[in-house]
């Protein structure tokens, strides 16, 4: 089976999707069984809801890294990306989450982290 996420073709393999959801059993805030629509929605309204605010807990250490980095050459440290990407991915492999959509959501918030990161430098000068 083949989707489109974004502009990225992902193939899907159902063994994959299988090994997954039995590794999600593992994880601390399991996945409640819905019985309709309604219900389900409600859960990923509360989910996403916690997912934003530990995006804003993250923005907080992006502004307290560029208050800390003495130079604006240090923002940007592909060691360092590289290394949460793979924590990211060791992470999710052993949780069940897919590694396709881990990395490219850490891939693109790393990057915007960075060019938020280097405004408020800038603008602390």
């Amino acid at each position: 089976m083949k989707v489109f996420y974004m502009t990225f073709l992902v193939e899907i393999d159902m063994s994959l999707h299988k090994n997954l959801k039995d590794k999600r059993q593992q994880i601390d805030y399991p996945i409640r069984q819905c019985t309709s629509m309604d219900e389900l929605r409600d859960d990923i309204d509360r989910l996403d809801r916690r997912i934003v605010e530990l995006l804003a807990v993250r923005q907080g250490y992006m502004e307290q890294a560029a208050r800390i980095k003495e130079k604006r050459k240090l923002v940007r440290d592909e060691r360092r990306i590289e290394d949460v990407v793979a924590k990211v991915l060791h992470h999710a492999n052993k949780i069940g989450a897919h590694p396709v959509l881990a990395e490219k959501i850490y891939r693109d918030m790393i990057e915007w982290s960075i060019n938020y990161e280097l405004d408020v430098f800038d603008s602390s000068e």
